[in-house]
């Protein structure tokens, strides 16, 4: 058997509330738990450290995992001499978990595209509403763009013991 990953009460805390964040948006409320265990965990974890840590059944945490790398929210890593699959929360999630969403979205603006060429003339409210959808995902497709730009310019920004402010503006120590 696993040994459970020791929280303090506070991570306990934060941990479950990942979760209810989460299904205050639909989600599995699991997929939440597993994500905040992961974000304040120093080790890889397995399928087994994962449910008995956070006392759920295995097959709740393999299906809630594959949702989670689908997200690009964690990776999945394997350790030499074991043959078990770990996860993380790695080192660049936030803007692979962008990049995977701007991949969502140029797909769907192909299925737009697709939708709109198949769409006959006389079928304004059909040609109405899948042009709007290609200019929202221009729009989404622009803007998270400029999101991972920022992202990583201040994260540079911050290993270059540089202070940078939200929207790139470089920010002065007063003494």
């Amino acid at each position: 058997m696993p040994e459970a990953e020791r929280l303090s009460p506070a991570l306990q805390e934060f941990v479950e509330s990942m979760g209810v964040y989460f299904g205050r948006f639909g989600l599995p409320r699991i997929g939440g738990r597993i994500l905040g265990l992961l974000m304040v965990t120093d080790r890889p974890l397995s399928l087994d450290d994962l449910a008995s840590t956070l006392q759920v059944s295995r097959a709740s945490i393999s299906t809630n995992m594959r949702l989670i790398i689908a997200s690009s929210l964690a990776e999945q890593i394997s350790l030499p001499g074991d043959r078990r699959d770990y996860y993380r929360f790695g080192p660049d999630t936030w803007e692979r978990s962008l990049k995977t969403e701007l991949d969502a979205i140029a797909m769907l603006r192909r299925l737009g595209e697709r939708g709109l060429a198949a769409a006959r003339a006389s079928e304004s409210t059909a040609r109405e509403h899948l042009e709007e959808l290609l200019e929202f995902c221009d729009l989404l497709i622009e803007d998270r763009s400029k999101t991972v730009e920022r992202w990583l310019a201040l994260k540079e920004a911050k290993r270059a013991g540089r202070l940078v402010s939200p929207d790139g503006a470089e920010v002065h120590k007063q003494a």
